[in-house]
């Protein structure tokens, strides 16, 4: 994992986007190009410093046993707790669980499996979320969805940001760069006509992280951008581009690959 604001490198998450996080801490992480990477990357940051750390989403995230064998399982090192149940220990009480598992200085990732969608796990039930932001020091919500396409343009029904989120971070990834928007922008058919073009590149990624019905749309507390997927030189310049504007519109943003 490396990492860049305008400073230079940086050796963590929290440094790059500029963030203080305040106690019971609720973060947000929408768009797409690495959501799931960087809440695991950010998550075992966290922890490490000694924070109580909490992963769910108010959408879908990938089920943990859809990915386990996957030598990059991008859950390594995260205890899933399954709520109401898994099924497996009928009656467990979730609330406890969770805690005994966040006073071991483990992250807990707390999800529902979706019965609708087997591949899937969704958001717990209210009553746990509850329990979670009284409990933990950090949660790190996945707050919208992509089908891991880099770049993504919110339906009118997203992204899901919790209103009491106090940082919500926009992700949007490098690798659509030089593509036709239609391929590798999920919500393409959304796009307002007046941002449409040829090919993606750095001011359409701009303007889909400053727009307050793009990037921003939904956002809670205070909002940053991170751009991912910069993996070589001409991708980091291409990042730098992309925060110069950001900063131009008073927006804050990190950027660097999270693999």
């Amino acid at each position: 994992m490396e990492l860049w604001n305008f400073r230079g490198k940086q050796n963590s998450i929290t440094a790059a986007l500029q963030l203080s996080i305040p106690d019971h801490a609720v973060i947000s992480i929408t768009g797409s190009g690495g959501k799931t990477s960087l809440i695991i990357a950010w998550a075992h940051e966290l922890a490490r410093s000694g924070k109580r750390t909490v992963i769910t989403t108010t959408t879908h995230m990938a089920h943990p046993d859809q990915v386990k064998d996957d030598p990059r399982c991008p859950y390594d090192g995260v205890t899933v707790i399954y709520a109401p149940s898994d099924g497996s220990e009928p009656g467990i009480d979730i609330p406890a669980a969770i805690d005994r598992q966040l006073d071991c200085g483990n992250i807990v990732m707390a999800v529902f499996p979706d019965p609708e969608r087997p591949a899937k796990v969704m958001s717990p039930p209210q009553a746990v979320m509850d329990h979670l932001y009284k409990t933990a020091d950090v949660i790190l919500i996945e707050a919208d969805g992509s089908r891991r396409m880099p770049l993504k343009w919110p339906a009118p029904w997203e992204p899901v940001v919790p209103g009491n989120t106090d940082i919500t971070v926009c992700v949007a990834g490098l690798s659509s760069l030089g593509c036709r928007p239609c391929d590798v922008m999920y919500g393409y058919e959304y796009l307002p006509e007046a941002m449409r073009r040829e090919v993606v590149d750095a001011p359409l990624i701009s303007a889909v992280l400053v727009s307050l019905d793009g990037g921003q749309k939904g956002a809670q507390g205070e909002y940053r951008a991170f751009i991912n997927q910069a993996d070589n030189a001409e991708l980091l310049k291409a990042a730098s581009d992309i925060q110069n504007i950001l900063a131009v519109c008073g927006i804050q943003s990190a950027w660097g690959t999270l693999l």
